[in-house]
């Protein structure tokens, strides 16, 4: 399979396509008697924990927006997810533990300004035109730029981990562009699996018998999703690697006691394309700048940033404003020629901090560290390395899609559903035992205590059974490793594993966005043939936790949502 070209197998869908209108469900008035007195502990829990700071387990009170086709999502696995819509809209912001922000920062997008000999010009922003999502904004910010792109003749198709965006004589009737995007989701792979990047790759085909000059941007504004980008003190500064790599890293410094977060956009310079950047534009508010709509005319009528006077580091923005900053690509197209180029996105956020105030590092700072600008050495290394991914993606995928004893929609299923494992906020971390944060070190104890009925008489075991009593003496010891302030209240599988062995780190996902309670032993039950047969090692680590768990014993009592009665938080011995 080529792959600049789609798959043979994937959903598709044209991007003027309507959203799908989804049904709410609805309770009948018996069902609303039936489960009033859920209901009511229920608003109870909601009200007990929002009031002390916590996340809420399960609230059905929130309401949401409806959603679906949502398309391929960005990155690889436990490492934060960023979706991107079939309409080309960077959306489902998931870089936090339980956050998943569903709207578009619309300010991140990707666009294209085409110029011919004979003064012909076109350009637009290469996903189409919402009214709703621009209403209301300022003439110096994006709804100044050209939002032109109709749809009618661009085509989405996904195939996860990749999917492919065929704009098909849009906006020029002559140019033919095909967006590539991959990320690096590869079965048996450890390492690059666990990295927070994708690359975009764009074929520029020129139909015409006349020459093109192309310039492809890349815009990005420095937020994590919903009205992160007005809280203030973010800036970007430019970024310049090996091998032609260079861009701009958006340095953003998180709210709310979560971990800050560095992006990277990035493109490849190579003899046929030629990079500038834009370090800085002001997307909204009321300080005196360039603005976004200076920067778009830049690139209208110069067709890079080269004539651009920036400095190196933008300023810190102001609380109430909000920044951004761009990659521009330039190539010569010859009449009836081909170029490619190469774009990545990475995000650096190598601590996971829970509500509980429990810190972990991600999988991926085990290769890159934990410094903040790792996600400058993310972009360039998924530059360099991507095409080597796709080759692993197509030997795996290969034999499936050619399997004629299934159906083409199950085919096609069989890889688009492993999105979960991606954006079902997963977390993957690097295997070490968490710490503390500051802020939250005067919460209380966890009491972990060993109830003697599950405990009892260990030592007294008879060894006919080497197996069963090895793992009940490890577990006892890792009992007495994890008893600590820091430790307590966790399944730390890790504890068990034997010298030599690998540790591959814990993982987590979630059984749905809307409940936030991470690896239900049920659930999973049902959706681990998916690890088995691609991550083996992480579904191997996700028993370990339980194993370790068995004979965790809280007495605290809580009191149960489904039928009301109070009981110990976790009985020892049991699952």
């Amino acid at each position: 399979m080529d792959p600049r070209e789609p798959a043979p197998l994937t959903w598709h869908r044209k991007i003027d396509s309507p959203k799908t209108v989804l049904s709410e469900f609805n309770l009948s008035l018996f069902e609303k008697i039936q489960l009033s007195s859920l209901g009511f502990r229920l608003c109870r829990q909601v009200i007990e924990e929002t009031s002390n700071g916590r996340v809420v387990m399960i609230d059905p009170f929130t309401k949401r927006r409806l959603t679906s086709c949502h398309g391929v999502p960005l990155g690889g696995i436990g490492a934060g997810s960023i979706g991107r819509s079939y309409k080309g809209y960077f959306q489902r912001w998931q870089l936090f533990p339980g956050v998943s922000d569903e709207e578009p920062v619309l300010a991140d997008q990707f666009s294209v300004f085409v110029s011919r000999p004979n003064g012909k010009k076109c350009s637009t922003v290469l996903s189409p035109r919402n009214e709703e999502m621009l209403k209301g904004g300022a003439i110096s910010g994006i709804e100044s730029w050209d939002w032109n792109l109709n749809g009618q003749k661009s085509t989405y198709h996904a195939l996860f981990p990749r999917s492919w965006t065929i704009f098909d004589g849009e906006p020029d009737p002559d140019l033919k562009i095909i967006c590539r995007q991959i990320s690096p989701f590869i079965p048996h792979n450890y390492v690059q699996s666990s990295y927070p990047v994708a690359v975009f790759t764009f074929k520029l085909i020129n139909l015409s018998e006349s020459p093109a000059e192309v310039t492809l941007l890349f815009t990005w504004a420095n937020s994590v999703g919903g009205k992160s980008e007005f809280t203030g003190n973010h800036f970007n500064s430019k970024m310049m690697g090996e091998n032609g790599v260079q861009g701009v890293l958006l340095h953003h410094r998180t709210a709310n006691a979560k971990s800050p977060v560095t992006f990277a956009i990035a493109a490849q310079e190579t003899g046929d394309v030629h990079v500038s950047e834009c370090p800085y534009f002001l997307i909204s508010g009321s300080c005196d700048g360039f603005t976004a709509a200076d920067m778009w005319r830049e690139i209208k009528e110069n067709g890079s940033f080269d004539h651009l006077k920036a400095n190196e580091t933008s300023v810190a923005s102001e609380p109430g404003s909000s920044i951004g900053a761009a990659v521009a690509a330039s190539v010569t197209l010859p009449p009836k020629e081909v170029r490619n180029v190469t774009f990545s996105l990475a995000w650096s956020c190598p601590e996971v901090v829970f509500p509980c105030g429990k810190i972990y590092r991600r999988r991926y700072t085990n290769f890159y560290g934990t410094h903040e600008d790792a996600a400058a050495n993310l972009v360039h290394d998924a530059i360099m390395e991507h095409y080597h991914w796709e080759s692993q993606i197509d030997d795996w995928q290969r034999s499936i899609l050619l399997d004629e004893r299934f159906p083409e929609w199950y085919r096609v299923t069989l890889f688009n559903e492993l999105y979960f494992l991606n954006a079902g906020g997963t977390v993957w971390t690097d295997g070490s035992l968490p710490f503390q944060s500051l802020v939250t070190i005067k919460e209380r104890k966890f009491s972990l205590d060993i109830s003697s009925s599950c405990c009892k008489d260990l030592t007294g075991i008879s060894s006919q059974n080497d197996t069963a009593t090895d793992v009940l003496y490890r577990m006892t010891s890792v009992l007495e490793k994890i008893n600590t302030p820091v430790a307590s209240k966790c399944a730390f599988g890790t504890s068990l594993l034997r010298d030599g062995e690998e540790n591959i780190g814990q993982f987590l996902y979630l059984e749905g966005m809307e409940y936030h309670m991470y690896n239900t032993y049920d659930v999973h039950f049902y959706a681990s043939f998916a690890l088995v047969m691609l991550f083996p090692k992480l579904e191997l680590s996700i028993q370990r936790d339980f194993a370790a768990a068995v004979m965790m014993h809280d007495p605290e009592k809580v009191q149960c949502l489904s039928d009301g009665k109070w009981a110990p938080r976790k009985i020892g011995g049991k699952i």
